[in-house]
């Protein structure tokens, strides 16, 4: 108990929230939520990232993407009751994942697909294509 509310819990908490160089909107995440395991390949024309995300219904998981980021929030809430005629048993817990990745390229954010897998979520996105060499103006 001394260590949620002691003067070290407060560092541990803080030290969590900003590992990885989350951004400041981690801290609306719950302190429960897990950092999936991620791996960011470069295809080419597509950034794919795969997460493991055990034990997650498809329909739990939120991804949202920008020009340079990747979000991907699990947001679990379990209830459960055991009752008898002694006696009265009810947990709850909350828990989930949360991560948030610069990503190396920028993509578009339109031309985003998700799917998910025995516990593992693919996000397949199209790298913006980066002009070259510009327009040549003729000179009058």
């Amino acid at each position: 108990m001394d260590e949620l509310f002691g003067p070290f819990g407060e560092i541990r908490r803080l030290r969590r929230m900003m590992r990885g160089c989350q951004p400041m909107e981690r801290m609306g995440v719950a302190e429960e939520a897990r950092e999936p395991l991620t791996d960011i390949m470069d295809e080419g024309e597509d950034l794919v990232a795969l997460m493991e995300l055990p034990g997650v219904n498809k329909d739990e998981i939120k991804v949202s993407t920008t020009t340079d980021m990747l979000k991907v929030r699990v947001d679990k809430k379990e209830e459960k009751e055991e009752s008898d005629e002694n006696y009265c048993y009810r947990e709850r817990r909350y828990d989930g994942y949360y991560r948030a990745l610069s990503l190396p390229s920028e993509v578009i954010p339109d031309k985003v697909k998700a799917s998910y897998k025995n516990g593992v979520l693919e996000v397949r996105m199209k790298k913006k294509v980066k002009s070259e060499g510009g327009k040549a103006i003729k000179i009058e």
